[in-house]
């Protein structure tokens, strides 16, 4: 029997893949990694030559790489050297995702960018919304990830199909143990920071206290920003978003 994951009707309102036509920005580090015979996922390096640390992060079902072009500079006065990952069928990168891919992928792409040498000896991954499940599927698996920082990710995996207008039954262990951040997450045992919305309404700020509770941290912090939602994040009010960001790099990355 075919899992509600694997089937075209969960994985079409899930991803929103769009192409980028955009020109790199000057000073970044056009990357392709191949990730199956024939398909390569590009991801892009905005270089920081007095970088502390890498940022690998993974972004959320409606965006491109090419949408952090802008924003690129906010991270690297944190210290990080961002490189932003696409998924497959999205921006430049070849293919048709589903979220078991994404998961599969996220392991050649860190394999890759380790091996080639374009991760820096510390590592931050980070994922937004549907990039948390990324983010998560790594630091639980590599020790050797400095932190992991969660933006406005889910825990339960039924919430988000129910969302999407499918129904599902019991889950069966497979897919308890690769798709729920929840339990996942008790795997995350390097310092963890997660960062949601108060006014999220498309994955709620529960799902973020269950993730913070069930990770395996012992260093470890929930900030619920009040006045934004999912798509706004960033723009907390006192700029709290990047002040809980940076005071987490620096308490990091000293």
């Amino acid at each position: 029997m075919t899992s509600v994951f694997d089937s075209p009707e969960f994985n079409q309102n899930l991803f929103f893949p769009r192409r980028d036509e955009a020109n790199p920005p000057a000073g970044t580090d056009e990357i392709y990694i191949e990730v199956a015979p024939q398909i390569e996922i590009h991801a892009r390096k905005y270089l920081l030559p007095q970088a502390k640390f890498s940022l690998l992060y993974f972004h959320g079902n409606g965006e491109i790489v090419s949408d952090y072009d802008g924003m690129s500079a906010l991270y690297s006065n944190m210290g990080g050297e961002l490189i932003v990952c696409d998924y497959r069928g999205y921006g430049l990168s070849e293919g048709h995702p589903s979220l078991r891919i994404v998961l599969q992928d996220a392991h050649k792409i860190y394999q890759t960018l380790k091996k080639d040498g374009k991760l820096l000896k510390s590592v931050c991954v980070m994922g937004r919304s549907l990039g948390s499940a990324s983010a998560i599927e790594l630091c639980g698996h590599y020790a050797e990830i400095s932190a992991c920082v969660i933006e406005s990710g889910y825990a339960d995996p039924v919430p988000l199909v129910e969302r999407r207008g499918l129904k599902i039954g019991k889950m069966t262990k497979e897919e308890d143990a690769l798709f729920n951040n929840s339990l996942k997450i008790s795997k995350v045992v390097c310092p963890l920071l997660i960062m949601h919305g108060a006014d999220d309404f498309l994955i709620y700020p529960q799902e973020a206290k269950l993730n913070f509770q069930q990770a395996g941290a012992k260093d470890k912090a929930l900030q619920i920003l009040e006045g934004v939602g999912h798509n706004d994040i960033m723009m907390a009010p006192d700029n709290g978003y990047f002040n809980c960001l940076n005071a987490f790099f620096d308490k990091v990355f000293k």
